[in-house]
């Protein structure tokens, strides 16, 4: 038991740490080198670093002229001395902080921070410090390090973790239950990365629960006004004798002009790291797009006069160094590294004689681009490999990297990120879409994050003949019920399923689309043609040709949607729409359709736990889980009258029950995953979402229903589905 306070890290400690860094001469000077070649120089960090704060509520929630004044913020290292230094019994997550924050807000140079404090000896005697950077080797160092109970372990970048791609939250359990031992963990993560976890059960914050783990975490706070005062005065010391006249250094009145015009984004340490390569740049506009741009033109041209200077023949243009660099980091994110050998460097040669000249790059402390003691090359920071990755749609430089990109050999699918996304809606005006739909896998993306994105693309549409359609990326999801899940039925297994992009109905079709078809057409359903089974109320069925789609036993305007549609007449709306827009229209797969109805949520219904009749038309006089009683509004309502979900498609619980393309399979098989277009074969059709008359059990995303595909009922419509040709 411990009997007084001791000091892990403190703020006092950055001067004496830079000095003890510089006369480093024993066998620490490994260690030190190990930090260089994972996370960087470490001098250039100590000797300009300007301690960040911490808040318990994401930055990201709130702008920062509009922050409440409730949201504290304090020093890092106070908040964190004190999780290191205070006593704790009981394992339950409290001693496994996470510290999350946005693409370049110091995350990886606060702990490596933490390091040398422990590896210049300023910590408390007999207390060990372990750094990593997370990856697939990680779990086996944990295990084997010994002294858990005295170590502090810092695990940098889980986002940048390849084994947590996709499974987040998976990898995360595993870390927590493997580390459990240890006196501290502290995990540092991308804020858009981080999975949606419960809350704390008892409403505190900065605490969260993650698989029964309740653990500490804070946010890193953007820099304020006089931290980057202080870091400008640190990068542009005043001469000795302007302390005489009251003068500053020229550049830092230049500097401080420079970051005003950058609003919040002069905020963010790592831009304060470049500034003096942002005052090269002369721009008058600034966002991050063009930030990454300025800071990779001029490095460039940086390296091609170096280039010059060594009598380089001949000599590569600024323009070649720039496919050189995005070949690297095409050829990194396709294979989910952050690190490229010589070895494989020499192969991207023999197909680019011009991308040789990276080996001539003169990596300094300004370069966007380093190398390892072990000669390996990788991005100073991991949002310029992400930024170049973009660069190569925006720019149209997609062809020639992947006709020197290894990976192009196969289908060349790259894992796209939050900043990624964040790069793409500063240049949305200049990008193919569909392009970067098939350029990139969206699997790690959460639905919150897309929807601005796609919001843009909502009207997919053919002359208006067409129905508005949502582009959905390409995902793996969980298809089907949890064992827990209330109402679960035998037939909802639960398994991963990879969907293909695609885009879906922003709502089902609607009486006034169908109507175009009919009269342009002159169809007639089989209803009219005295065919079909028809369901006119809960308790009568017959068949009965003048109950159809123009007269189903209740008001219908152009806007709701339409019903008493077979499977097959679905099929040959679907025929007309496509000879009239050239298009690629069709039902949803039911895979499809369940991965767009969750847009990235697990939890029964897209609204959370349960759901009322606020959010969707169904029988209110039924209760799922803790709900509660509402309205019976026995009728369709208009499409687009309740909330949509993270995608922004509409009705999807509740209204009409909806047609697939797929035939039902009781154990799925893979049927989920095909599309059956023969109408006169196979078996029952696959229907989903509930409609106005049901209970709301059968409104989950997993809910399956299905029947024959000439039955037409009062309750059944359809949603469109376009392949896209990318």
């Amino acid at each position: 038991m411990l009997t007084e306070a001791l000091t892990f890290v403190s703020i006092d400690w950055i001067k004496p740490l830079a000095k003890k860094l510089k006369g480093i001469r024993d066998a620490r000077t490994q260690e030190i080198n190990n930090i260089s070649n994972t996370f960087g120089d470490p001098k250039p960090l100590v000797r300009y670093y300007v301690e960040p704060k911490c808040q318990h509520h994401n930055p990201a929630d709130y702008h920062e002229d509009e922050a409440p004044i409730s949201f504290v913020k304090t020093p890092v290292f106070t908040t964190i001395n004190d999780f290191l230094n205070r006593e704790v019994t009981i394992r339950d997550g409290r001693t496994q902080m996470f510290i999350l924050a946005d693409a370049g807000m110091g995350k990886t140079s606060l702990l490596v921070m933490l390091k040398l404090t422990h590896l210049l000896r300023f910590w408390p005697s007999d207390y060990d410090c372990l750094l990593l950077k997370l990856g697939p080797d990680s779990l086996d160092v944990i295990r084997k390090h010994a002294n858990k109970a005295n170590t502090v372990l810092l695990l940098d970048a889980l986002d940048e973790d390849s084994t947590a791609w996709g499974h987040i939250e998976q990898r995360l359990i595993e870390l927590l239950h493997e580390t459990i031992n240890f006196r501290r963990v502290l995990i540092s993560c991308r804020t858009q990365f981080f999975p949606e976890t419960g809350a704390d059960p008892f409403g505190s914050p900065g605490r969260v629960t993650v698989g029964g783990f309740i653990c500490p975490m804070i946010f890193l706070s953007l820099f304020d006004d006089h931290q980057v005062r202080e870091y400008l005065c640190k990068r542009f010391p005043d001469p000795w004798h302007y302390g005489l006249t009251g003068r500053r250094h020229k550049s830092w009145y230049r500097a401080e002009q420079l970051l005003k015009s950058m609003r919040s984004l002069r905020f963010r340490p790592l831009l304060l790291a470049y500034i003096k390569d942002l005052l090269d740049a002369n721009r008058l506009q600034w966002d991050e797009y063009a930030i990454y741009d300025a800071l990779m033109e001029t490095w460039l041209l940086r390296e091609v006069n170096k280039l010059a200077k060594q009598g380089i023949n001949p000599l590569p243009t600024k323009e070649d160094l720039w496919i050189s660099c995005t070949a690297v980091a095409v050829h990194l994110q396709s294979l989910g590294k952050r690190v490229l050998s010589q070895t494989e460097l020499r192969s991207l040669v023999v197909e680019l004689p011009a991308i040789s000249h990276i080996e001539k790059l003169d990596f300094g402390g300004r370069s966007l681009m380093n190398r390892t003691s072990d000669r390996e090359y990788r991005f100073s920071h991991y949002s310029t490999q992400e930024f170049l990755v973009v660069h190569t749609v925006v720019e149209g430089q997609l062809e020639a990297v992947k006709r020197i990109c290894p990976a192009a050999t196969r289908e060349l699918k790259l894992r796209a990120t939050a900043q990624m996304l964040d790069f793409v809606r500063c240049r949305v005006a200049q990008i193919d879409v569909l392009e970067l739909l098939k350029l990139l896998d969206w699997s790690d993306i959460k639905p919150s994050q897309l929807v601005g994105w796609l919001c843009f693309q909502e009207r997919l549409r053919d002359g208006g003949v067409g129905p508005m359609m949502v582009v959905i990326p390409a995902g793996r999801f969980l298809m089907g019920s949890s064992e827990d899940e209330l109402e679960r039925q035998d037939n909802e297994r639960q398994h991963e399923v990879q969907v293909a992009v695609f885009a879906i109905g922003k709502y089902a079709v609607t009486v006034g689309q169908f109507r175009r078809f009919i009269e342009a057409s002159g169809y007639r359903t089989e209803a009219e043609k005295g065919g079909g089974i028809y369901c006119r109320t809960g308790s009568e069925w017959k068949q009965d040709p003048d109950k159809n789609w123009r007269n189903p036993g209740f008001p219908q305007t152009d806007n709701y949607p339409v019903v008493g549609i077979s499977w097959n007449d679905a099929m040959l709306y679907v025929d007309w729409l496509n000879e009239q827009t050239g298009q690629q229209y069709r039902l949803p797969t039911e895979a499809e359709w369940e991965y767009a109805c969750r847009a990235g949520t697990v939890t029964p219904f897209y609204f959370g736990e349960t759901i009322d009749t606020d959010q969707a038309n169904y029988d209110g006089n039924y209760v799922y889980g803790k709900g509660r009683k509402g309205s019976y509004r026995q009728k369709t309502v208009e499409v687009g009258q309740f909330p949509a979900n993270a995608w922004g498609l509409y009705d999807l619980h509740g209204n009409v029950w909806e047609w697939t393309g797929s035939e039902y399979d009781e154990g799925y098989g893979g049927a989920e995953l095909r599309i059956v277009s023969d109408r006169d074969s196979g078996g029952p059709r696959v229907l989903r979402g509930g409609s106005w008359g049901s209970e709301p059990g059968r409104l989950r995303s997993a809910a399956r229903d299905w029947d024959d595909p000439r039955t037409r009922y009062y309750n059944f419509g359809f949603r469109l589905a376009r392949t896209l040709t990318l």
